[in-house]
Protein backbone atom coordinates (compact mmCIF):
# COMPACT_ATOMS: atom_id res chain seq x y z
CA UNK A 1 0.00 0.00 0.00
CA UNK A 2 1.48 3.42 -1.00
CA UNK A 3 1.12 5.12 2.17
CA UNK A 4 1.66 8.77 1.16
CA UNK A 5 -0.19 8.57 -1.89
CA UNK A 6 -3.12 7.80 0.28
CA UNK A 7 -2.19 10.83 2.30
CA UNK A 8 -1.99 13.16 -0.55
CA UNK A 9 -5.54 11.90 -1.89
CA UNK A 10 -7.17 12.14 1.54
CA UNK A 11 -5.99 15.97 2.58
CA UNK A 12 -7.19 16.56 -1.42
CA UNK A 13 -10.49 15.35 -0.59
CA UNK A 14 -11.15 16.61 2.45
CA UNK A 15 -10.45 20.29 1.57
CA UNK A 16 -13.04 19.35 -1.01
CA UNK A 17 -15.54 17.47 0.79
CA UNK A 18 -15.58 19.94 3.49
CA UNK A 19 -17.28 22.93 1.39
CA UNK A 20 -19.63 20.07 0.88
CA UNK A 21 -21.50 21.44 4.10
CA UNK A 22 -22.22 24.81 2.80
CA UNK A 23 -24.48 23.19 -0.32
CA UNK A 24 -25.88 20.51 2.17
CA UNK A 25 -27.24 23.77 4.34
CA UNK A 26 -28.62 24.81 0.82
CA UNK A 27 -30.28 22.11 -0.03
CA UNK A 28 -31.44 21.45 2.87
CA UNK A 29 -33.10 24.55 3.38
CA UNK A 30 -34.56 24.08 -0.36
CA UNK A 31 -35.91 20.80 0.11
CA UNK A 32 -37.32 22.16 3.53
CA UNK A 33 -39.38 24.81 2.30
CA UNK A 34 -40.38 22.87 -1.08
CA UNK A 35 -41.50 19.71 1.52
CA UNK A 36 -43.46 21.76 4.23
CA UNK A 37 -44.43 25.10 3.02
CA UNK A 38 -45.32 24.31 -0.93
CA UNK A 39 -47.56 21.57 -0.16
CA UNK A 40 -50.04 24.55 2.35
CA UNK A 41 -49.47 27.01 -0.27
CA UNK A 42 -50.93 25.13 -2.75
CA UNK A 43 -54.13 24.11 -0.67
CA UNK A 44 -54.71 27.65 0.03
CA UNK A 45 -54.31 28.66 -3.51
CA UNK A 46 -57.11 25.91 -4.52
CA UNK A 47 -59.20 26.37 -1.39
CA UNK A 48 -58.94 30.58 -1.01
CA UNK A 49 -61.57 29.89 1.27
CA UNK A 50 -59.28 28.27 4.01
CA UNK A 51 -57.99 30.26 7.16
CA UNK A 52 -54.90 31.05 5.35
CA UNK A 53 -54.79 33.30 2.19
CA UNK A 54 -51.48 32.53 -0.08
CA UNK A 55 -52.52 32.47 -3.33
CA UNK A 56 -50.67 34.97 -4.62
CA UNK A 57 -47.81 32.76 -5.25
CA UNK A 58 -46.55 29.16 -4.45
CA UNK A 59 -43.50 30.30 -4.01
CA UNK A 60 -44.07 33.35 -1.43
CA UNK A 61 -40.96 35.46 -1.39
CA UNK A 62 -41.57 36.42 2.15
CA UNK A 63 -42.16 33.34 3.93
CA UNK A 64 -39.05 32.00 1.74
CA UNK A 65 -36.94 34.87 3.84
CA UNK A 66 -38.53 33.47 6.79
CA UNK A 67 -37.90 29.17 6.22
CA UNK A 68 -34.33 30.26 5.59
CA UNK A 69 -33.70 32.56 8.58
CA UNK A 70 -35.36 30.23 10.92
CA UNK A 71 -33.35 27.47 9.04
CA UNK A 72 -30.11 29.26 9.49
CA UNK A 73 -30.53 30.25 12.71
CA UNK A 74 -31.87 26.62 13.88
CA UNK A 75 -28.79 24.92 12.34
CA UNK A 76 -26.13 27.58 14.19
CA UNK A 77 -27.97 26.83 17.31
CA UNK A 78 -27.39 23.06 16.77
CA UNK A 79 -23.77 23.48 15.68
CA UNK A 80 -23.10 25.92 18.51
CA UNK A 81 -24.72 23.86 21.08
CA UNK A 82 -22.40 21.11 19.63
CA UNK A 83 -19.55 22.91 19.58
CA UNK A 84 -19.89 23.86 23.81
CA UNK A 85 -21.07 20.12 24.77
CA UNK A 86 -17.19 18.86 22.93
CA UNK A 87 -15.32 21.63 24.30
CA UNK A 88 -13.77 19.50 26.83
CA UNK A 89 -12.23 17.76 23.77
CA UNK A 90 -11.81 13.68 23.76
CA UNK A 91 -12.92 12.90 27.14
CA UNK A 92 -16.21 14.58 26.74
CA UNK A 93 -16.97 12.48 23.44
CA UNK A 94 -15.76 9.36 25.45
CA UNK A 95 -18.65 10.23 28.33
CA UNK A 96 -20.86 11.07 26.24
CA UNK A 97 -20.65 7.77 24.52
CA UNK A 98 -20.56 6.20 28.04
CA UNK A 99 -16.68 5.33 28.63
CA UNK A 100 -15.09 4.88 31.79
CA UNK A 101 -11.50 6.29 32.28
CA UNK A 102 -9.06 3.49 32.65
CA UNK A 103 -6.27 4.42 35.42
CA UNK A 104 -2.89 4.54 35.22
CA UNK A 105 -2.43 1.20 37.33
CA UNK A 106 -5.45 -0.84 36.79
CA UNK A 107 -6.03 -4.00 38.55
CA UNK A 108 -7.57 -5.74 35.80
CA UNK A 109 -5.48 -7.51 33.63
CA UNK A 110 -7.57 -6.63 30.34
CA UNK A 111 -7.83 -3.14 31.43
CA UNK A 112 -3.63 -3.11 31.80
CA UNK A 113 -2.99 -4.63 28.34
CA UNK A 114 -5.22 -1.71 26.82
CA UNK A 115 -3.29 0.57 28.80
CA UNK A 116 0.56 -0.58 27.82
CA UNK A 117 -0.72 -1.02 24.33
CA UNK A 118 -1.70 2.62 24.04
CA UNK A 119 1.55 3.67 25.65
CA UNK A 120 3.61 1.61 23.56
CA UNK A 121 1.94 3.84 20.34
CA UNK A 122 2.57 6.98 22.20
CA UNK A 123 6.16 6.16 23.13
CA UNK A 124 6.22 5.03 19.23
CA UNK A 125 4.56 8.16 17.41
CA UNK A 126 6.27 10.80 19.47
CA UNK A 127 3.05 11.38 21.95
CA UNK A 128 1.68 11.74 25.29
CA UNK A 129 -0.12 9.30 26.55
CA UNK A 130 -4.12 10.05 25.94
CA UNK A 131 -6.63 9.71 28.33
CA UNK A 132 -8.34 6.04 27.90
CA UNK A 133 -11.64 5.26 28.13
CA UNK A 134 -13.59 1.83 28.11
CA UNK A 135 -17.33 1.41 27.01
CA UNK A 136 -18.50 -0.95 28.83
CA UNK A 137 -21.68 -1.77 27.93
CA UNK A 138 -20.59 -2.34 23.90
CA UNK A 139 -20.36 -5.55 23.60
CA UNK A 140 -19.22 -4.94 19.71
CA UNK A 141 -15.76 -4.39 18.55
CA UNK A 142 -15.39 -1.31 17.85
CA UNK A 143 -12.73 1.84 19.08
CA UNK A 144 -12.25 5.42 18.39
CA UNK A 145 -10.04 8.60 18.61
CA UNK A 146 -11.13 11.78 19.72
CA UNK A 147 -10.25 15.49 20.30
CA UNK A 148 -9.34 19.07 19.08
CA UNK A 149 -5.70 18.91 19.56
CA UNK A 150 -3.13 16.04 20.18
CA UNK A 151 -3.36 17.78 23.99
CA UNK A 152 -6.80 17.01 24.44
CA UNK A 153 -7.12 13.43 22.87
CA UNK A 154 -8.85 10.31 24.31
CA UNK A 155 -9.14 6.50 22.80
CA UNK A 156 -11.86 4.66 23.56
CA UNK A 157 -12.16 0.76 22.96
CA UNK A 158 -15.62 -1.54 23.61
CA UNK A 159 -15.99 -3.88 26.08
CA UNK A 160 -16.23 -6.32 23.57
CA UNK A 161 -12.67 -5.06 21.76
CA UNK A 162 -11.03 -5.30 24.79
CA UNK A 163 -12.05 -8.93 25.94
CA UNK A 164 -12.18 -10.36 22.51
CA UNK A 165 -9.24 -9.48 20.60
CA UNK A 166 -5.50 -10.87 21.21
CA UNK A 167 -2.98 -8.29 21.79
CA UNK A 168 -1.68 -8.13 18.69
CA UNK A 169 -5.08 -7.39 17.64
CA UNK A 170 -5.91 -4.63 20.02
CA UNK A 171 -2.76 -3.02 18.88
CA UNK A 172 -3.41 -2.86 15.28
CA UNK A 173 -6.92 -1.14 15.82
CA UNK A 174 -5.21 1.22 18.67
CA UNK A 175 -2.34 2.11 16.22
CA UNK A 176 -5.44 2.88 13.73
CA UNK A 177 -6.80 5.45 15.92
CA UNK A 178 -3.54 6.84 16.56
CA UNK A 179 -3.29 7.34 13.12
CA UNK A 180 -6.39 9.56 13.32
CA UNK A 181 -4.44 11.57 15.68
CA UNK A 182 -1.03 12.22 13.94
CA UNK A 183 -2.75 13.31 10.68
CA UNK A 184 -5.45 15.27 11.88
CA UNK A 185 -8.48 13.48 11.65
CA UNK A 186 -9.50 13.94 14.93
CA UNK A 187 -9.57 17.55 15.08
CA UNK A 188 -11.38 17.39 11.87
CA UNK A 189 -13.70 14.70 13.13
CA UNK A 190 -14.67 17.32 16.10
CA UNK A 191 -15.41 19.98 14.36
CA UNK A 192 -17.30 17.49 11.13
CA UNK A 193 -19.28 16.16 14.47
CA UNK A 194 -20.54 19.70 15.77
CA UNK A 195 -21.65 20.93 11.80
CA UNK A 196 -23.36 17.17 11.28
CA UNK A 197 -25.54 18.13 14.63
CA UNK A 198 -26.49 21.24 13.28
CA UNK A 199 -28.38 19.77 10.58
CA UNK A 200 -29.39 16.39 12.33
CA UNK A 201 -30.74 18.06 15.78
CA UNK A 202 -34.27 17.74 14.54
CA UNK A 203 -34.02 13.75 14.27
CA UNK A 204 -32.76 13.45 18.08
CA UNK A 205 -35.47 15.87 19.20
CA UNK A 206 -38.05 14.30 16.85
CA UNK A 207 -37.69 11.17 18.67
CA UNK A 208 -38.21 12.66 22.18
CA UNK A 209 -41.04 14.27 21.34
CA UNK A 210 -42.42 11.02 19.58
CA UNK A 211 -41.68 8.34 22.12
CA UNK A 212 -39.88 10.07 24.88
CA UNK A 213 -36.28 8.49 23.90
CA UNK A 214 -33.22 9.67 20.95
CA UNK A 215 -32.63 5.82 20.56
CA UNK A 216 -33.86 4.99 16.99
CA UNK A 217 -36.06 1.99 16.52
CA UNK A 218 -35.20 -1.43 16.18
CA UNK A 219 -34.61 -2.53 12.89
CA UNK A 220 -37.00 -4.67 12.21
CA UNK A 221 -39.23 -3.25 15.11
CA UNK A 222 -43.19 -3.50 14.33
CA UNK A 223 -46.24 -1.96 16.45
CA UNK A 224 -47.55 -5.32 15.18
CA UNK A 225 -45.46 -7.57 17.17
CA UNK A 226 -46.69 -10.03 19.75
CA UNK A 227 -46.32 -7.92 23.34
CA UNK A 228 -45.73 -4.78 21.60
CA UNK A 229 -47.90 -1.66 21.97
CA UNK A 230 -46.68 1.57 20.24
CA UNK A 231 -46.16 4.62 23.35
CA UNK A 232 -46.61 7.97 21.74
CA UNK A 233 -46.51 10.85 23.71
CA UNK A 234 -48.73 13.67 22.98
CA UNK A 235 -46.55 15.80 21.79
CA UNK A 236 -45.71 12.72 18.48
CA UNK A 237 -47.46 15.12 16.41
CA UNK A 238 -44.68 17.96 16.86
CA UNK A 239 -42.32 15.05 16.43
CA UNK A 240 -43.52 13.78 13.73
CA UNK A 241 -42.87 17.31 12.13
CA UNK A 242 -39.51 16.98 13.54
CA UNK A 243 -38.58 14.02 11.90
CA UNK A 244 -39.88 15.00 8.47
CA UNK A 245 -37.06 17.72 8.96
CA UNK A 246 -34.35 15.66 10.22
CA UNK A 247 -35.58 13.31 7.49
CA UNK A 248 -34.45 15.34 5.00
CA UNK A 249 -31.40 16.46 6.44
CA UNK A 250 -30.06 12.89 7.15
CA UNK A 251 -28.93 11.56 3.86
CA UNK A 252 -26.71 14.76 3.30
CA UNK A 253 -25.24 14.46 6.82
CA UNK A 254 -24.30 10.52 6.17
CA UNK A 255 -22.84 11.62 2.58
CA UNK A 256 -20.74 14.05 4.03
CA UNK A 257 -19.47 11.83 7.03
CA UNK A 258 -19.35 8.74 4.46
CA UNK A 259 -17.23 10.76 1.91
CA UNK A 260 -14.76 11.79 4.33
CA UNK A 261 -14.75 9.34 6.53
CA UNK A 262 -14.19 5.97 4.35
CA UNK A 263 -10.86 8.47 2.42
CA UNK A 264 -9.08 8.34 5.31
CA UNK A 265 -10.00 4.69 6.96
CA UNK A 266 -7.72 3.45 3.93
CA UNK A 267 -4.87 5.87 5.00
CA UNK A 268 -5.41 4.88 8.87
CA UNK A 269 -5.26 0.84 7.60
CA UNK A 270 -2.01 1.62 6.14
CA UNK A 271 -0.49 3.87 8.65
CA UNK A 272 -1.12 1.11 11.36
CA UNK A 273 0.33 -1.54 9.25
CA UNK A 274 3.21 0.54 9.08
CA UNK A 275 3.43 1.49 12.86
CA UNK A 276 3.69 -1.81 14.54
CA UNK A 277 5.32 -4.20 10.90
CA UNK A 278 2.10 -6.56 12.13
CA UNK A 279 -0.76 -6.78 8.85
CA UNK A 280 -2.03 -9.82 10.73
CA UNK A 281 -2.63 -7.97 13.94
CA UNK A 282 -4.68 -5.32 11.58
CA UNK A 283 -6.22 -7.45 9.28
CA UNK A 284 -7.42 -9.73 12.34
CA UNK A 285 -9.30 -7.56 14.19
CA UNK A 286 -11.44 -6.42 11.00
CA UNK A 287 -11.80 -10.67 10.88
CA UNK A 288 -13.08 -10.80 14.05
CA UNK A 289 -15.70 -7.93 13.67
CA UNK A 290 -17.21 -9.75 10.57
CA UNK A 291 -17.34 -13.17 12.21
CA UNK A 292 -18.97 -11.37 15.13
CA UNK A 293 -23.27 -11.00 15.39
CA UNK A 294 -22.55 -7.46 16.89
CA UNK A 295 -19.80 -7.02 14.71
CA UNK A 296 -19.16 -2.89 15.70
CA UNK A 297 -22.40 -1.91 16.71
CA UNK A 298 -22.75 0.31 19.46
CA UNK A 299 -26.02 0.83 21.59
CA UNK A 300 -25.53 4.31 22.76
CA UNK A 301 -28.12 6.83 21.33
CA UNK A 302 -24.90 9.16 20.76
CA UNK A 303 -23.49 6.29 18.48
CA UNK A 304 -24.58 7.88 15.44
CA UNK A 305 -23.52 10.98 16.32
CA UNK A 306 -19.99 9.78 16.48
CA UNK A 307 -20.30 7.48 13.60
CA UNK A 308 -17.60 8.85 11.42
CA UNK A 309 -15.00 8.55 14.90
CA UNK A 310 -15.06 4.69 14.90
CA UNK A 311 -13.05 1.74 13.68
CA UNK A 312 -15.81 0.35 12.00
CA UNK A 313 -19.36 0.67 11.28
CA UNK A 314 -21.30 1.19 14.86
CA UNK A 315 -24.67 0.67 12.74
CA UNK A 316 -26.26 -1.84 10.89
CA UNK A 317 -25.11 -1.29 7.14
CA UNK A 318 -26.91 1.08 4.99
CA UNK A 319 -29.10 -0.01 1.92
CA UNK A 320 -26.54 2.05 -0.44
CA UNK A 321 -23.11 0.98 0.34
CA UNK A 322 -21.44 4.80 -0.46
CA UNK A 323 -23.72 6.16 2.67
CA UNK A 324 -21.98 3.58 4.57
CA UNK A 325 -19.07 5.71 6.86
CA UNK A 326 -16.07 3.20 6.15
CA UNK A 327 -15.25 0.74 3.44
CA UNK A 328 -16.61 -2.98 3.57
CA UNK A 329 -15.25 -5.14 5.68
CA UNK A 330 -13.60 -7.61 3.24
CA UNK A 331 -11.75 -4.80 1.16
CA UNK A 332 -10.11 -3.41 3.93
CA UNK A 333 -8.87 -6.92 4.88
CA UNK A 334 -8.01 -7.14 1.13
CA UNK A 335 -5.92 -4.42 0.74
CA UNK A 336 -3.61 -5.61 4.11
CA UNK A 337 -4.03 -9.30 2.71
CA UNK A 338 -4.50 -9.95 -0.54
CA UNK A 339 -4.99 -13.96 0.13
CA UNK A 340 -8.10 -13.44 2.14
CA UNK A 341 -10.93 -15.42 0.71
CA UNK A 342 -13.58 -13.45 1.67
CA UNK A 343 -15.00 -15.95 4.55
CA UNK A 344 -15.17 -14.39 8.04
CA UNK A 345 -15.27 -17.42 11.10
CA UNK A 346 -17.95 -16.94 13.83
CA UNK A 347 -16.21 -15.71 16.81
CA UNK A 348 -18.40 -16.55 19.99
CA UNK A 349 -20.07 -12.63 21.18
CA UNK A 350 -19.73 -11.90 25.18
CA UNK A 351 -22.29 -12.94 27.89
CA UNK A 352 -25.39 -11.51 27.42
CA UNK A 353 -26.56 -8.95 30.42
CA UNK A 354 -29.86 -9.17 32.11
CA UNK A 355 -31.20 -5.38 30.70
CA UNK A 356 -29.82 -6.06 27.20
CA UNK A 357 -32.74 -5.56 24.37
CA UNK A 358 -34.59 -8.97 24.64
CA UNK A 359 -34.92 -8.70 20.24
CA UNK A 360 -31.23 -8.64 20.00
CA UNK A 361 -30.75 -10.83 22.15
CA UNK A 362 -33.38 -12.82 20.41
CA UNK A 363 -31.60 -12.92 17.00
CA UNK A 364 -28.67 -13.86 18.41
CA UNK A 365 -29.60 -16.83 19.74
CA UNK A 366 -31.70 -17.71 16.17
CA UNK A 367 -28.41 -16.78 14.50
CA UNK A 368 -26.09 -19.32 17.10
CA UNK A 369 -28.91 -22.18 15.90
CA UNK A 370 -28.77 -21.33 12.99
CA UNK A 371 -25.25 -21.80 12.94
CA UNK A 372 -24.58 -25.25 14.77
CA UNK A 373 -27.07 -26.83 12.52
CA UNK A 374 -25.56 -26.06 9.55
CA UNK A 375 -22.06 -27.44 11.07
CA UNK A 376 -23.55 -30.31 11.80
CA UNK A 377 -25.12 -31.09 8.96
CA UNK A 378 -21.63 -30.08 6.80
CA UNK A 379 -20.13 -32.75 8.85
CA UNK A 380 -22.60 -35.07 8.44
CA UNK A 381 -22.21 -34.45 4.85
CA UNK A 382 -18.75 -34.52 4.51
CA UNK A 383 -18.97 -38.08 6.88
CA UNK A 384 -21.47 -39.45 3.83
CA UNK A 385 -18.51 -38.84 1.59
Amino acid sequence: MDFFDREARAQKQTRLLFWLFGLAVLAFVVLTYLVLVVPALTFCTLFPFGPLDFSQSILDARLAFWVVFISLISISLGCFYKIRLLSGGGPAVAELLGGRRIEENPADLNEKKLRDIVEEMAVASGMAVPEIYVLDCERGINSFAAGHTRDDVAVGVTLGAMKLLTRDELQGIVAHEFSHVLNGDTGLNMKLMALAHGLSWPTIVGRVLLRGSPQPPEIGASIFDAGDSPTFLPTAPIGILFLTIGGISSPFVRLIKSLICREREWLADAAAVQFTRNPPGVSGSLRKIGGLYKAGRLDSPHAESASHLYFANSDYEPWFEFMSTHPPLAERISAIDPYFDGQFQHINSLPRRMDENPRETQDELLYQENLRRAREEAKAHEELE
